[in-house]
């Protein structure tokens, strides 16, 4: 008789597919510049993150380069997970960039139960992606990008199974206007030995537009929407960015969500620059009386080059 964890890894494995799709975490963003804009992606300030989140946008930064690291609580006050994401990339002469990033997510531990009913240890599921990123430069305001990233997903010692994935993007940016969208997520299927679960693939929608309002004062005003493919669901994120100097950045976001992705919730956070150095910090709040994400935080340093 096999011993009762792999029943404890298969009701963890099917608690996650209850919301309809594998791998989950591929969604949750690892970098807290986008957590506290209410999730977006596409159409954000440039940071090192830049690379996972919308690869074509890296060719169009006013920076050679950059290289950063996060690490994010997310429901702590429900499963205590983490979320720990590295990114970078650097612009190739005049048309191509390279970046490189990943991520890996770890859930609560549990026991491991025995034959017997008592238990011989602990568990730590976690499920990670390290990806390479591509983008050229079509024109002066247009680029077009790619993500190609393994997937690895480890829920127990009979529960792990492994992917890859893409994403394609495109990105316009004139003045103050910033379009941008992408597909992302585009792959094989996650079999944990149950049969093939499908990716979370989205389509994904984003604009940001920046004021000036005085000298040195900017307000940017950012919207995304996101078409989830597995399971069918819409999600959206508006968020705004005051920044002083481009040295201090104050945020505000509200994320539109699905409870089958990632529950609605609001979001504050703040960015500061200096001496090559970018250091940026968001929580998580709200959502509803019994919202999972209330108390969720990211703090990540960057250099910029």
């Amino acid at each position: 008789m096999k011993r009762i964890t792999t029943i404890v890894a298969a009701l963890l494995f099917m608690a996650v597919q209850m919301n309809g799709q594998s791998v989950p975490f591929l969604n949750i963003n690892a970098d807290p510049y986008s957590h506290s804009m209410g999730g977006a992606t596409l159409t954000l300030g440039e940071n090192a993150f830049t690379a996972v989140n919308n690869a074509s946008a890296m060719a169009l930064t006013q920076n050679k380069g950059y290289i950063g690291a996060a690490y994010n609580t997310w429901q702590p006050d429900f499963q205590n997970n983490s979320n720990i994401g590295f990114a970078g990339f650097v612009k190739l002469g005049q048309k191509f960039s390279l970046g490189l990033g990943g991520k890996i997510f770890g859930y609560e531990s549990y026991n491991i139960a025995n034959d017997k009913g008592g238990t011989s240890g602990t568990y730590t599921p976690k499920e990670s992606a390290f990806e390479v990123a591509g983008a050229y430069t079509i024109s002066e305001n247009f680029a077009a990008g790619i993500n190609v990233r393994m997937i690895s997903s480890d829920l127990g010692k009979d529960a792990s199974a492994s992917s890859v994935a893409a994403d394609i993007s495109v990105t316009y940016m004139k003045d103050a206007l910033k379009l941008a969208a992408a597909v992302t997520n585009i792959g094989g299927e996650m079999d944990y030995g149950y049969g093939g679960y499908k990716l979370p693939s989205m389509a994904k929608f984003g604009a940001n537009y920046t004021l000036d309002l005085a000298p040195e004062n900017t307000l940017a005003f950012n919207v995304e929407g996101d078409l989830v493919m597995e399971p069918s669901a819409f999600m959206a994120a508006v968020g705004a960015e005051y920044s002083y100097n481009n040295i201090i950045n104050v945020r505000a976001g509200y994320h539109v969500g699905d409870e089958a992705v990632i529950p609605s919730y609001g979001s504050v956070g703040i960015g500061v620059k200096f001496a090559g150095l970018n250091l940026d910090a968001a929580y998580l709040f709200g959502g509803g009386e019994n919202s999972t994400l209330n108390g969720s935080f990211g703090i990540a340093l960057g250099y910029r080059f």
